[in-house]
């Protein structure tokens, strides 16, 4: 479990905190340095919380968001996480 209280609220997946999308700017920072020395880790526990949000999202009237992929993985490539 992260170490940050801007946690995904389901079904929305806003952040409890902030209300912006999760995960918002701060667990972005708080997540990159929890797993700085594990990325990989970071990218399962991501792809998770993707498969939750899709279920829950894909429950609802409206489907899932178009920006996924961006919203919960593609921020964590990148020179702070080369190894």
């Amino acid at each position: 479990m992260p170490r940050t209280d801007h946690q995904g609220e389901r079904p929305t997946w806003d952040c409890k905190v902030c209300g912006e999308p999760w995960p918002c700017a701060v667990a972005k920072v708080e997540l990159a340095e929890q797993y700085q020395r594990f990325p990989h880790g970071l990218s399962v526990l991501l792809g998770s919380y993707l498969v939750e949000a899709i279920d829950d999202w894909s429950a609802g009237t409206n489907g899932p968001p178009v920006d996924l992929y961006e919203r919960f993985l593609s921020w964590i490539t990148g020179p702070r996480f080369a190894a």
